[in-house]
């Protein structure tokens, strides 16, 4: 399942690693971010659930840029 998400990132930097960081999480098989558009698209894995791997996305990319947001 793919899904696009609208995001807040402050610089094309973190989003850079906002995106490496995501595609770290479990249950996610890619990700990619926009820092132009603000949306970033996962692709999850079979079985993973939207809810757990999008919390944990977003305490990944906290680390690096504490303002990150993703709307649901």
């Amino acid at each position: 399942m793919t899904k696009t998400y609208k995001i807040e990132v402050d610089c094309a930097n973190c989003a850079n690693l906002c995106e490496i960081a995501a595609k770290k999480v479990t249950g996610v098989e890619s990700a990619a971010i926009n820092f132009m558009t603000q949306k970033m698209v996962i692709t999850y894995a079979d079985g993973a659930e939207e809810k757990a791997v999008c919390k944990a996305i977003l305490k990944a990319c906290r680390k690096i840029e504490p303002d990150f947001m993703i709307e649901l």
